[in-house]
């Protein structure tokens, strides 16, 4: 099967900085943000969108995904990325394309260790990364911020300035970012103190928030072979199991796994590939994360080293856009082989630093993408968070989305579209509003189809 390569080449952009800020200011007059603004309602079945997807899932573990997506509206948004995408797919779109994530809810950032051991803030979820109008994950993340703020129960006045301001947040990170050489955007530091020292917002430095970085600093393999491993009656370290969820299977991915890690280590890095050649395969188990990548094949496996330490790896099954779903099922599959590398390409080009172990293969029909599991990883519990916790938080995924943006090469373009005034951040606001309302309907047609 011939596969066509995830290609940023559409992104080149021949102009100088100055020339790409007058280019995307004028691009105003026939873009203009009343219509960036206005929300179009589809006449569309969203259980129907929703079901092209369930029908490349896992069927056995279709029930608790659907038990996790009704626990709430915000939960239900997390794990309908489609619904959204189909919808700004046909909305009046800005002309400007970046490398985006495609799912930046405020769920979908964290914190991480840099290979150099450092505890990074970042986005965290590139499933649905790809190359798409800018706005897009402005608007996922504003009006994932409006749902888990309701859901929070905060004051309605205040998160309808919250959603303004992230427009605005936005802007200003874009803006911080082209005070610095190309060469110096290319390396931002996203570790925790300077994000926070840097992001202008207040009551950053909480107890809670420091309480979530020193978990996150302690998690590594060997905590985390405690937690999920156990000794069989021959003395081996096997995974313990909790089926559906977690179970021992015998499919592709865990009978040929000697040879796609092998093929998956020929897409990291020489001194990475060499490290690794130093571990052995212990165990592998299918393990299911998440809300909408739950039911999909996702595994963990354990790596055993020379001198009896370990190393634990996700391995998770990278689907095609959520658009293409109709497109494949079992009679008809029609995978892009490459879909794994998309995601790498995008999260390495997103974040300020990735995962020294992130890379990729495919089998003979589907795709997969292979990252450390929770080394130094930890996210934030919005439940727990306080209204002067949650609008700080939700600026600084805001102020991270413009770092991330600013790596593509259209994002001078951006910084003259977005420009300095409110209107930008108006139109995200009125957006925002009206499209969850059409979540709330999705949600109630989902809960009436489902249960």
């Amino acid at each position: 099967m011939s596969v066509k390569p995830f290609d940023f080449s559409q992104l080149f952009v021949q102009q100088s900085l100055k020339q790409q800020k007058k280019f995307g200011k004028k691009l105003r007059e026939a873009f203009p943000f009343e219509q960036l603004g206005e929300y179009n309602a589809m006449d569309r079945d969203p259980n129907q969108l929703m079901d092209q997807v369930r029908a490349i899932l896992i069927p056995e573990l279709l029930p608790e995904r659907t038990q996790r997506m009704t626990q709430s509206s915000f939960s239900f948004f997390r794990g309908t990325a489609e619904l959204m995408e189909y919808d700004l797919a046909h909305q009046i779109n800005s002309p400007i394309h970046a490398v985006i994530c495609g799912d930046a809810h405020i769920g979908n950032f964290g914190f991480f260790g840099s290979p150099e051991r450092n505890l990074l803030f970042d986005l965290n979820d590139f499933d649905e990364a790809g190359i798409n109008p800018f706005e897009w994950d402005v608007k996922r993340l504003a009006v994932s911020t409006l749902l888990a703020g309701r859901e929070n129960s905060f004051d309605e006045n205040g998160l309808q300035q919250l959603i303004k301001e992230l427009g605005e947040t936005y802007r200003k990170s874009l803006q911080n970012m082209f005070e610095l050489t190309a060469l110096n955007r290319f390396y931002p530091v996203n570790d925790v103190k300077t994000v926070l020292n840097t992001i202008p917002s207040k009551e950053v430095h909480t107890k809670k928030l420091i309480k979530f970085l020193e978990k996150a600093g302690k998690r590594d393999s060997e905590q985390v072979v405690r937690k999920f491993t156990t000794t069989n009656s021959s003395g081996e370290t096997v995974f313990k199991e909790n089926p559906p969820r977690t179970r021992h299977v015998n499919d592709q991915v865990t009978k040929h796994i000697t040879k796609y890690l092998t093929q998956y280590r020929q897409t990291l890095s020489p001194d990475v590939s060499l490290m690794l050649s130093q571990y052995h395969v212990t165990d592998i188990v299918r393990h299911s994360v998440g809300v909408g990548s739950f039911g999909s094949r996702c595994y963990l496996l354990l790596l055993t080293g020379t001198d009896e330490s370990h190393l634990i790896l996700q391995i998770k099954e990278a689907l095609p856009h959520r658009q293409l779903a109709d497109q494949l099922n079992e009679d008809n599959v029609q995978y892009e082989l490459n879909e794994g590398k998309r995601i790498v390409d995008c999260q390495k080009i997103l974040q300020s630093a990735s995962d020294s172990f992130l890379g990729y293969f495919s089998t003979t029909n589907r795709s997969y993408y292979v990252r450390q599991f929770r080394d130094m990883k930890a996210s934030i519990d919005l439940s727990l968070l306080d209204w002067d916790q949650f609008d700080a938080y939700a600026k600084t995924c805001a102020w991270i989305l413009g770092i991330g943006h600013a790596q593509s090469p259209t994002a001078g373009v951006i910084l003259g579209y977005t420009g300095h005034s409110d209107k930008f951040d108006s139109a995200i606001q009125t957006w925002t509003v009206a499209y969850v309302d059409q979540v709330a309907a999705d949600f109630q047609a989902f809960k009436q189809y489902r249960l």
